[in-house]
């Protein structure tokens, strides 16, 4: 399970480095494009899932904190979340890189927000988002 944990924040960091280091090079634009990308965590997560399923959907069918923290204490189940959390945030990421190269915002600002992204993915969106939104008001003029 150690290593299945490991490997599952390992497989995805070829392509955070290929988006952040390399954004303007044709393999990685090529590579992020697909959205097959997230595969990998997405084995780690079902290797987790299957086997304790009827633990995890007993878990849902009536969720609470206690619950959820009862269930989170096994290894497997933080190691799902590992998982979890990985697929997630590279799939965010993965839209972030593609919609900032269609807008032309400048990696400079991108970039900082790709690593918020991979540790804290909601605040890197929402970040991401305020840069977007900024960007678009800029174009329209509103802001000089």
């Amino acid at each position: 399970m150690n290593f299945l944990f490991h490997f599952s924040a390992m497989i995805v960091l070829p392509f955070w480095l290929a988006m952040i280091v390399a954004p303007s090079a044709k393999w990685t634009e090529r590579l992020v494009r697909s959205p097959w990308i997230i595969l990998p965590p997405v084995a780690c997560y079902l290797a987790f899932a299957l086997p304790n399923l009827p633990e995890l959907i007993g878990t849902f069918r009536d969720p609470s904190p206690e619950s959820l923290a009862a269930v989170m204490a096994a290894p497997w189940a933080a190691s799902l979340f590992w998982a979890y959390a990985g697929a997630f945030d590279l799939f965010v990421g993965r839209w972030m890189y593609l919609d900032a190269r269609e807008r032309e915002i400048h990696h400079a600002f991108v970039a900082p927000l790709l690593i918020v992204t991979i540790f804290f993915g909601p605040i890197g969106f929402a970040l991401y988002g305020l840069v977007r939104g900024g960007q678009a008001l800029i174009r329209r003029g509103d802001i000089s």
